[in-house]
């Protein structure tokens, strides 16, 4: 099945559910087409996202983990398209600026080394909206335990938009000192994620625990004070 088929139908899904048991004809003339960099994998996560509540305007956001960015040094970092709904000639699809830094660095042993690696992290393979807030994942990014022999493991992050896309914060829960397999060092937070009916964020995260896997859940006002660095 082609990346463009499988787009469509997870479209059609998401508006059954919109539009509940509303009948509905779909335009099979005059479909919403959209097509992002070629291997990008885009369209491997998809949500609708409405920007402002009060005016009936839609959007449609489209992951694409392979897609390179702006992002200095980064190589298939992923991203996050948003695209007007329908689809126009004016209006194509533009990558959302989740975030625009390198790797961060940390001194150790004298050199500065890598503390994270964002290339290839496949950014936007799980994307979910709730009201204004939207969510979008890297659950292969690579975290670098700060210790004399430090260890790449795929700890995964999410980053939280709010208000349009004005304001940016990371979460990444297992990024901490309970590392190896044992612990949260393969834990691939954001794997799967989505929200509860009042806000709070839950993330998957597979890896943990020698692969017995987590949960992570984060209450609606903690995720708002998150939000706030911009």
């Amino acid at each position: 099945m082609s990346g463009c088929a499988r787009l469509y139908q997870v479209l059609f899904a998401l508006l059954s559910v919109l539009v509940g048991v509303t009948c509905f004809n779909l335009d099979i003339e005059k479909p919403s087409v959209y097509s992002g960099p070629e291997g990008s994998y885009f369209g491997y996560s998809v949500d609708f996202y409405r920007p402002n509540p009060d005016k009936n305007v839609m959007a449609v956001l489209i992951g694409a983990p392979k897609a390179n960015t702006t992002q200095p040094g980064i190589v298939e970092g992923g991203a996050v398209y948003y695209c007007a709904w329908p689809a126009n000639d004016t209006d194509s699809c533009r990558q959302i600026p989740f975030d625009r830094t390198n790797n961060r660095m940390v001194k150790t042993n004298g050199e500065r080394q890598n503390l994270d690696f964002k290339s290839h992290q496949w950014f936007g393979a799980t994307v979910r909206t709730h009201g204004g807030k939207v969510v979008a994942c890297a659950p292969l990014y690579h975290w670098r335990t700060v210790r004399e022999l430090g260890e790449m493991e795929p700890v995964g992050t999410c980053y939280v938009a709010i208000q349009n896309f004005s304001a940016f914060a990371e979460y990444s829960p297992c990024r901490n000192t309970n590392s190896d397999p044992e612990g949260q060092g393969f834990c691939q937070a954001g794997f799967s994620v989505d929200f509860t009916k009042d806000g709070a964020l839950v993330l998957g995260g597979p890896g943990s625990f020698y692969w017995q896997g987590t949960e992570q859940h984060i209450l609606n006002t903690h995720l708002s004070n998150q939000s706030a660095v911009s």
